[in-house]
């Protein structure tokens, strides 16, 4: 049985992207919950790395640099995590800036549906609810549930925002090879995301993760709130068959999320330090 002390988080999300809590403060109940490493993963940018950064030192909590890209997929979420990477590295940079543009282009077009069904919000009070630069739909949530159009954010998604939803907006992504070599590039290790969230049947997830492979990935997501106890074992039989590392987190958000908490997701998740030890072996292997 894991003590707590053996435990990590590796998929978090800060007010940098679209968390709850700055940087600093998740680090803080990263240490409460006496994790013993965190992966800051906001969506797109690494803005909030070095406040985290400094957090970490002064916790004594281990931190890994990640990043989480949203890359293309059809029928589909597909979402591409990096660990370990140089977050100056010039080819990183200009690629998570070129997200955030393609992110500015469809949040105008997405309140611009949502004003046609008579649910104004200017994209100013958006923006004021992003910390960090970069802002997306669930900035546009929160601004809603405050205006009073919904109760929650997760109706927001349910009715609304979510793919498939009458104000959604498809935007220009990464394609998957392109968020893999840059984070190779920047000298990070890839892992594929939440492989559930792919909804495709497991010889379709082992056939897409083995395609991912051949371009550089190394590391498969399998353990995350949204996986259930079958997922789980599927996708470690899936991981351990291909000789992907074994990653996990609570894709800890604090709001989007609330029955998520940051180390143990819905209570049951736990995700062993075993996890982060594979990854620095991996990328000092490779230097």
């Amino acid at each position: 049985m894991l003590l707590p002390t053996d435990l990590v988080d590796l998929h978090v999300h800060t007010t940098a992207s679209d968390g709850m809590f700055p940087p600093a403060e998740t680090v803080r109940l990263a240490a409460e919950a006496r994790l013993v490493a965190l992966a800051i993963t906001d969506h797109d940018t690494v803005a909030g790395l070095p406040e985290a950064a400094e957090a970490a030192r002064a916790l004594k909590i281990e931190l890994l640099l990640g990043v989480e890209v949203s890359v293309e997929f059809p029928n589909g979420t597909m979402h591409i995590l990096g660990y370990g990477f140089d977050p100056d590295h010039p080819a990183l940079r200009a690629a998570l800036h070129q997200y955030q543009l393609n992110r500015d282009e469809r949040n105008p077009r997405i309140l611009a549906r949502l004003a046609q069904m008579g649910m104004s919000i200017p994209y100013t009070a958006v923006r004021a609810k992003a910390a960090g630069e970069s802002v997306g739909r669930p900035h546009i949530a929160q601004c809603l549930v405050e205006a009073g159009f919904c109760r929650t954010t997760d109706e927001v998604f349910k009715k609304f925002l979510g793919r498939g939803c009458p104000a959604y907006v498809e935007r220009r992504r990464a394609t998957p090879q392109e968020a893999i070599r840059v984070i190779r590039e920047a000298g990070g290790l890839a892992a594929l995301a939440h492989p559930g969230q792919l909804r495709r049947p497991p010889d379709e997830v082992r056939r897409i993760a083995a395609g991912l492979q051949a371009e550089g990935l190394e590391a498969l997501e399998v353990y995350h709130p949204d996986h259930c106890l079958e997922h789980v074992r599927t996708y470690e039989t899936i991981g351990r068959d291909l000789g992907l590392i074994l990653v996990g987190g609570t894709d800890f958000h604090g709001h989007i999320r609330q029955t998520v908490r940051i180390g143990v997701g819905r209570g049951t998740l736990r995700v062993p330090y075993e996890a982060v030890r594979q990854i620095q072996a991996r990328l000092a292997a490779r230097k």
